[in-house]
């Protein structure tokens, strides 16, 4: 238990009013009576510092400096305060000079003399000062009254009266026929020590009456009941925050003083600090919340009050860093560093309770609102550990919204129904850009299912994953969740009256009823999002923690917290990234273009494995153990070190928590393998699978209507579940009947790329994507050459086409491609088929030949023959150039599928061609552009840059080099018109930041101030921090238009308007912004999932906010468009 702090040490009463007068002696500085010797922000307090020069005299000098009342000033004391010197009187009067503006309060030196301490004007803001006349237009508030919301109370109760009693003529228009009351709910708070504003209280007003509530001052009924306006802020500033600053106490009342820690200190801390805040409190004889014990029970049950290595603060930092979702609302922390597990696993205990405690409190408040028992102001302890338990054994109360109805029990369907409103809320918000209903409405299901899975308010850390298939009515959801080392070790007995602990078997129960129940949830929610969805798979998951500490000694602690720390990423939307065929060919690089770009080159070998392919062991391993071979295997395949962080450390969920085979034979040992000890290790930590079941809509729907989530276990079975339970009633793991990545969870070819399908689409999908099919999307030559051969072959195969049909089709293919290499096998391609013969498997080498080259060029250079090295690959480069040049088509390089499409609606001519180069062409001329623009100088590089820009107008990095070396030549004109196309293809922000800042300084080379101000402050605005020297630079742009009366906009609502007024982009506000989010959610709806991840990243990222980053929701968006 934590030791009180020392200044806070009980003291005696003679002691305590000496004090108390000191400090009064420190107010009557800052009122102006005497000089003080330093400003603080305690306008009460300082009374250790001053007592020594104060004493006595107080009431001397305040009766001094007081005005005499005449009998007809309305004034209010307050005897009842306690802590109030002898003598000395609190409360309000209202002077002749502050009549319509407020009211004095202050001191009563005796019945008819007052002293001001501070103004309170008629909003409820109080202003400290002594001056009677004193002008509070620039002046802040040390202390106000607040409004919240309206509400309508059931009843009088909580205004001080029995529904009896209750009077019209005193509750005025609040009161309704039905007993019903209106009233106006708010804030009592007051300014701390540090200067920012605290809640300290709350207060209900109804009919022009108050009613002060959760105070910490014990005050008697009629000084919280029935208090006119300046009776209720006079108590409250006093009673609230004047009293308890002066003597050290100002804390707020029960979970808000609690949430202010937690929101502004480091959360262990926090913790210790809220549970001393309430002993301080009780010690002095002020209230405490039954929800502040109750979070006491939880923060001790988890661990938070003892000393824990790891996760104590080292040199003022804690490890550990807590944070509230933007969605949930609720708690989640993140770790620096590796931690060890206990002390990983005790950081989720802690996160699983805090949780737990806001859950009570946000139930609380909702029966505040509807003015229903208990509140925080009237809960036990007892009562509130039982409200935690009903939320843990009903999680859908809480899930989204706080349920309103009188049947608790069905919770779960309002969970239905919130689904399908919020499906139909962005139906209508972002509608279909064909102007027409979609086949298959899958944007809108995955956006919607997608944002109620990341709202969900749960109190335990889960992994989510989901595919649909909504033209079948198919859904698949998987989840992993807490297990019983998560689940409370006591609960109150109501029978008893006693807190009671809870045996393992209790718990393992309990967790495997909290899983099933959460998945019924989700299967809510899933079957709620659409009417199309006739079944649900659910597949419940457990990360191993309770099975790897079963079958594992101590050896698997330190390698379980990388599970855990993988499992830590899971809340916050970063799930790791893993190669895929949707990715950007330069590896997203974006940003300054000077820095080295890692595109992968294999320089005609063999790739090492993209996409879903493993790459291929060290030929030194092909004799070992196939335990040894397994998926994600590194080089060191006998480390387990290593194929531990290969399986857990920057995992793909994807892959890792609801991607595995149906077959376990990635997991099948040998028999020599049954002797190694470390083959359970080698299994472990891993997802297992806990149940598997399938639900079908009417039959569940039913099921919830009559028991809700009462009994999980039964309802899990009457549907067949996949299931087993152990002799303690927790879950075991079962061999999975179904995956997520079975085809039926996803529409047919959805993972298929644009180069390897034959998609035609109709106008309305063509005229969004500017492509008439899906060859229209290719950007990668290898694959759509290969896609020709493949043609070939089925063309030759068909025995309905006759020889002459047979060489006619494979010739519309060959132009259709229009690639002058396959072009150039076009002969032997029709001769094949004339003679009836099937077509050879060419091997396309015209890439491979410029690689050859380049690598030539590349040991001339590196043995110091710069000019031969750069003569024989411009000549290569030269080559391939009059090649393609040569052609019908326009030869274009595409970095990404969402450039792809930005090119056909932004560039792409009427009946144009497009042919795709080799990626190393385009690879080929920026080397040069490095090469020439170090060595020979930026005017030699430009050529080549002008030709990238040729070959890429939709990629922004070809702008950007392209404008670095027009700048370095002085060229602004021509630099500027560089980036202003960068910022009007750029779909990310650090490409836009970088552009924004070359147009800056290009801007202010043509002496255009105001627009050079607008790009640097949007830059920085975009991405803060990027850019090193921007800062520098805009401060020197500043102090030179102010020597000439220029003026230049300084914030970013001034920046963006001097832009529109320019006619310059304003990012993401920029005519690709809606090209790119009408092609994303064409390519879902038409089951194109390759394409759509790279378009909804774009999407994503192209947001008004300063992060970069995607947030939960899209990233769950785009987890679903996953294999």
């Amino acid at each position: 238990m934590p030791k009180r702090m020392s200044n806070h040490s009980e003291r005696s009463g003679p002691s305590f009013l000496s004090g108390l007068k000191d400090s009064m002696n420190a107010l009557a500085s800052d009122l102006g009576l005497s000089k003080p010797r330093q400003a603080s922000t305690n306008p009460f307090g300082d009374a250790l510092s001053e007592a020594s020069e104060r004493k006595g005299g107080i009431i001397d000098e305040l009766t001094k400096h007081a005005v005499s009342l005449s009998p007809v000033v309305k004034r209010r004391s307050f005897p009842a305060l306690e802590n109030v010197p002898e003598g000395l009187v609190l409360g309000w009067a209202q002077l002749p000079s502050t009549r319509g503006r407020g009211f004095s309060l202050g001191i009563f030196p005796d019945r008819d003399h007052f002293a001001q301490v501070a103004f309170a004007d008629t909003h409820g803001r109080v202003f400290v000062g002594a001056d009677l006349d004193m002008d509070i237009q620039d002046m802040q508030p040390r202390f106000m009254f607040g409004k919240e919301k309206e509400v309508t109370l059931p009843n009088g109760e909580r205004l001080g009266f029995d529904a009896g009693q209750t009077r019209r003529n005193v509750l005025g228009r609040a009161i309704r026929s039905n007993g019903e009351v209106k009233a106006i709910t708010g804030g009592v708070i007051g300014r701390d020590d540090t200067g920012r504003m605290t809640w300290l209280a709350s207060w209900l007003k109804a009919g022009n009456r108050y009613t002060l509530e959760q105070m910490r001052a014990n005050l008697p009924a009629d000084m919280r009941h029935d208090l006119e306006y300046r009776d209720a802020v006079a108590i409250a500033f006093f009673a609230a925050y004047m009293l308890p600053q002066i003597n050290g106490l100002l804390i707020g009342f029960g979970s808000g003083n609690i949430f202010r820690r937690l929101n502004r200190e480091a959360p262990i801390g926090a913790i210790r600090r809220s549970i001393r805040d309430t002993m301080e409190a009780r010690a002095h004889g002020m209230r405490a919340s039954g929800l502040e014990d109750h979070f006491a029970d939880l923060m001790r049950e988890a661990g938070a009050l003892d000393n824990t290595p790891g996760l104590e603060a080292v040199h003022g930092a804690e490890p550990l860093h807590l944070y509230t979702s933007t969605y949930s609302s609720g708690y989640f922390f993140t770790w620096d560093k590796s931690l060890a597990f206990n002390q990983a696993l005790k950081s989720l205990k802690i996160e699983g309770n805090l949780n737990r405690f806001a859950a009570v409190s946000a139930w609380l408040e909702r029966n505040s609102s509807r003015g229903l028992n208990p509140t925080e102001d009237t809960v036990t302890r007892a009562e509130a550990a039982l409200i935690d338990m009903k939320l843990i054994e009903n999680p859908a109360i809480m899930a989204l919204n706080p349920y309103d109805g009188s049947d608790e029990r069905r919770a779960v369907l309002s969970l239905v129904n919130a689904a399908e409103h919020a499906a139909d809320r962005i139906r209508e918000e972002f509608p279909d850009p064909r102007n027409a209903a979609p086949k298959a409405d899958e944007w809108v299901y995955r956006q919607t299912l997608s944002s109620l899975l990341r709202r969900l308010r749960l109190p335990y850390r889960f992994d989510v994953e989901f595919r649909s298939r909504l033209d079948s009515g198919e859904v698949a959801i998987g989840f992993t969740t807490a297990g019983t080392s998560m689940m409370p070790d006591s609960r109150y007995d109501t029978e008893r009256r006693t807190w009671r602990t809870l045996s393992s078997v209790e718990r393992a129960s309990m967790s495997a009823s909290y899983n099933l129940r959460v998945g019924l949830m989700m299967a809510a929610l899933s079957f709620g999002t659409s009417q199309a969805v006739h079944q649900v798979s659910l597949h419940i998951d457990s990360i191993g923690l309770e099975e790897a500490i079963a079958e594992q000694d101590s050896a698997i602690e330190e390698m379980m917290s990388e599970a855990l720390s993988a499992f830590e990423h899971l809340r916050s939307g970063d799930l790791g990234r893993v190669s895929s065929k949707a990715d950007p060919k330069d590896g997203d690089f974006h940003g300054d273009p000077t820095r080295p770009i890692t595109h992968e080159e294999t320089f005609g070998q063999p790739p090492t494995g993209t996409g879903d392919e493993q790459p291929a062991t060290d030929a030194e391993t092909d004799g070992a153990d196939p335990s040894q071979q397994n998926a994600e295997d590194s080089d060191d395949s006998a480390s387990i070190d290593s194929q531990f962080e290969d399986l857990m450390r920057g995992i793909d969920i994807d892959e890792m928590a609801f991607g595995m085979a149906s077959d376990d034979g990635n997991e099948t040992e040998n028999a020599g393998a049954g002797d190694d000890p470390m083959s359970v290790l080698r299994r472990n930590p891993t997802v297992r699978n806990m149940v598997t079941v399938t639900f079908a809509r009417d039959a569940f729907l039913q099921r919830l209507d009559t028991d809700g989530l009462d009994h999980p276990e039964e309802t899990y079975r009457m549907f067949g579940a996949v299931m087993d339970v152990d002799g303690e009633g927790g879950l075991k793991p079962i061999n999975a009947d179904f995956d997520l990545a079975d085809s039926r969870f996803s529409p047919v070819g959805s993972q298929e790329e644009p180069e390897l399908a034959d998609r035609q689409f109709n106008a309305s999908t063509a005229r969004v994507l500017g492509a008439q099919n899906s060859a229209g999307l290719a950007i990668q030559r290898v694959d759509l050459l290969q896609h020709g051969v493949n043609a070939f072959h089925d063309i030759a195969r068909n025995t309905e086409l006759d020889s002459v049909e047979k060489a006619q089709r494979a010739m519309q293919i060959i132009e259709s491609i229009s690639d002058p290499e396959l072009t150039g096998l076009a002969s032997q391609v029709t001769s094949a088929l004339i003679d009836g013969n099937d077509t050879p498997d060419f091997a396309f080498t015209l890439a491979d030949e410029l690689d050859k080259e380049r690598l030539r060029a590349r040991d001339l250079l590196f043995s110091g023959q710069a000019d031969q090295a750069i003569e024989m690959a411009e000549a290569a480069a030269a080559r391939m150039d009059q090649t393609f040049a040569m052609g019908p088509g326009v030869p274009r390089y595409f970095n990404s599928y969402a450039e792809r499409v930005v090119y056909n609606r932004l560039f792409t001519t009427l009946d144009e061609r497009t042919v795709l180069i080799p990626d190393n062409l385009f690879y080929a001329h920026m080397e040069l552009a490095d090469v020439l623009g170090q060595l020979k100088g930026a005017k030699a590089a430009i050529p080549h840059l002008n030709r990238m820009v040729a070959y890429a107008p939709a990629y922004p990095l070809s702008h950007l080099k392209l404008a670095i070396q027009l700048a370095r030549n002085e060229d602004w004109d021509s630099a500027r018109a560089a980036c202003l196309n960068a910022l009007r293809v750029a779909l990310d922000r650090d490409d836009a930041a970088f552009a924004y800042y070359r147009f800056a300084y290009a801007e202010w080379m043509l002496d255009r101030f105001d627009t050079a101000a607008a790009a640097y402050i949007m830059s920085d605005h975009i991405a803060p921090g990027a850019i090193g020297s921007l800062e520098s630079e805009l401060q020197e742009l500043v102090s030179r238009a102010d020597s000439q009366c220029i003026r230049v906009p300084e914030s970013v609502e001034s920046a963006a308007q001097v832009l529109s007024s320019h006619d310059l982009p304003v990012w993401p506000h920029i005519e690709v912004a809606d090209i790119v989010r009408d092609a994303a959610r064409v390519c879902v709806d038409e089951g194109m999932f390759v394409p759509a991840r790279t378009l909804s990243v774009a999407v994503a990222r192209m947001n008004d906010g300063e992060g970069d980053n995607i947030d939960v929701i899209q990233a769950q968006f785009l987890r679903s468009l996953s294999a």
